[in-house]
C-alpha cells in the first residue's frame, strides 16, 4: 500500500472519529471487570446509570451473583441513548443486600476515543467497560 493511500486512510478514520461530537451513543451493555469488595456478603450485583447523581435512574441492569467470576456482562435495560460528548454520566454498582457499593464517572471531556464501541472506565474501586453503538 502506498504512503499516499495510507495517509488518506488515516485522515478518513480521524475525520470519522471527530464527527462523533453530535452523534448519540446507545449504551447496550456494561462489562464489570473488577470492583473493590473487602467484606461484601454473597449477593446479587447490579448497575445503575445516572445522568446526574442527584436525578432519577436512567437505566438499570439485571442482577449477577457476586460469588461468580468476573468479568460479567450486564445488559442495560432499556438500551440508553446518550450524548457522551455533551453530558457526563455516572455508573453505580449496587448490591441487593448491601445497597450502594461503588461508582465511576464517564466524562468524555477528560479524553476522546475515536470509536468507543468498547470504552473502559475506571475509578479507585470500580473497573467497567461500556459497550454500544453510534446512531
Amino acid at each position: 500500500m502506498s504512503l499516499k493511500k495510507l495517509c488518506f486512510l488515516l485522515l478518513l478514520i480521524t475525520a470519522a472519529g471527530c464527527a462523533k461530537n453530535n452523534k448519540t451513543f446507545t449504551l447496550k451493555t456494561i462489562r464489570l471487570d473488577d470492583y473493590r469488595h473487602n467484606t461484601i456478603p454473597a449477593q446479587g450485583l447490579y448497575l445503575k446509570i445516572y445522568g446526574d447523581p442527584a436525578a432519577a435512574t436512567l437505566a438499570q441492569t439485571a442482577s449477577y451473583p457476586s460469588e461468580l467470576t468476573l468479568p460479567a456482562v450486564f445488559t442495560v435495560s432499556p438500551a440508553l441513548p446518550m450524548t457522551l460528548y455533551k453530558n457526563a454520566c455516572t455508573v453505580q454498582l449496587w448490591g441487593e443486600t448491601t445497597g450502594y457499593i461503588s461508582s465511576c464517572s464517564v466524562d468524555m471531556h477528560a479524553y476522546k476515543i475515536v470509536f468507543p464501541i468498547d470504552m473502559e472506565v475506571k475509578s479507585d474501586s470500580l473497573d467497567i467497560s461500556l459497550q454500544g453503538s453510534w446512531q
